[in-house]
């Protein structure tokens, strides 16, 4: 099992200080001191203020944030969880992802999702029903990208004529890449051609707010995964070369409230048992200092006596 840490602007309740260049400085390097094995950022670039105000979490630019925490940093993975490609021209967001790889000595990992707030489409200029079509045709358009040849295409908005994206990405063909897989529709991606499925252990109340499939519990986990493993093999792939990362089954970490490392590292072990891979955190962001705190205890006391 391998551990990624969201930064701390992921918690509802963070403050504006939680983004300072000292703190975030503070942040990443105590991920990485104590064996954290990714820092994430999320992708949301306009949510509406309803969102914000009533549980939604922060947001900074993911490829800015992350590429801050590149410089400070020298071997944990920097993970965008997750880009919305409909969101970007395709181009942009593959030169985004292809430099800070490079710049990062090929640390990336790539989560992907369709996206759910329909007022956040709007504003960036996308059309929320099409989020499906928009993501096969926006991931298409950066895998060839990446591949270092001249791209001609057509796509919505955009006409490419011999386009070439500079600088290539260091990791071979491209990043790995994840997908928000709760439902169907996201399984079936992943197993087509993806490095890995992400599942959110998710109550029905937040599932409506993100529009997705509900995985209560560890035992709808094991029938999702079950049922990623049958795609995966129907599409000619291994099962076990897909990374399986798990989210929401841990509340928001705060080291002021405590926790039982003994539980944590025997319901880690439980879920590797199943076949989970990854498990992505979340830490309180309502004080830098707790945050970091916060990502030093855990590390210590949970990711790095954790089997890997």
């Amino acid at each position: 099992m391998r551990f990624g840490i969201q930064h701390a602007i992921g918690d509802p309740g963070w403050v504006p200080e939680i983004l300072e260049p000292g703190a975030v400085t503070r942040f990443a390097r105590a991920a990485e001191e104590s064996a954290w094995d990714a820092i994430a950022f999320t992708d949301h670039p306009a949510p509406s203020a309803r969102w914000s105000d009533h549980g939604g979490e922060g947001v900074a630019d993911p490829f800015s944030a992350l590429g801050y925490c590149a410089a400070l940093t020298t071997s944990i993975r920097l993970l965008v969880y997750v880009l919305v490609p409909a969101y970007r021209n395709p181009f942009v967001a593959a030169q985004q992802v292809a430099t800070l790889d490079a710049l990062s000595g090929g640390r990336v990992t790539l989560g992907l999702g369709t996206g759910y707030l329909r007022g956040e489409f709007h504003a960036v200029g996308a059309d929320p029903d099409q989020r499906r079509s928009r993501f096969d045709e926006h991931l298409d358009a950066m895998r060839r990208a990446w591949s270092g040849a001249d791209v001609t295409m057509e796509g919505t908005g955009y006409s490419a004529r011999g386009t070439r994206v500079r600088p290539q990405p260091v990791q071979a063909p491209h990043p790995p890449l994840w997908i928000h897989a709760n439902g169907p529709w996201g399984r079936a991606r992943a197993a087509r051609d993806l490095q890995g499925a992400i599942f959110m252990v998710a109550d029905s109340v937040l599932v409506q707010t993100i529009r997705t499939t509900p995985v209560p519990d560890v035992d709808a986990l094991a029938l999702a995964l079950a049922d990623l493993r049958i795609a995966t093999e129907r599409a000619g792939r291994d099962p076990d070369a897909l990374d399986v990362v798990v989210c929401g089954q841990w509340p928001m970490l705060d080291v002021r409230t405590g926790w039982s490392s003994d539980r944590y590292l025997d319901e880690a072990a439980a879920f590797a048992a199943l076949g989970v891979t990854w498990t992505v955190l979340t830490c309180c962001g309502d004080d830098p200092g707790a945050a970091e705190d916060t990502v030093r205890a855990f590390g210590e006391q949970v990711v790095a006596a954790s089997v890997r």
